[in-house]
């Protein structure tokens, strides 16, 4: 099963994350990657589920 990927990040409008404290933005970043991993993670138990 393949999931569809969304870059957050991407989903930010330029002018509002100009606006955004580093310390916002660092955080933000690490969410956004944690989902994209957590995300590769569903992704290869569905696939073996699916195999079961």
């Amino acid at each position: 099963m393949e999931l569809n990927r969304v870059n957050h990040l991407e989903q930010i409008p330029p002018e509002d994350w100009g606006k955004t404290p580093a310390s916002v933005k660092k955080l933000v970043e690490e969410m956004a990657q944690e989902i994209e991993q957590q995300s590769k993670k569903l992704t290869e138990v569905l696939t073996v589920q699916e195999q079961l």
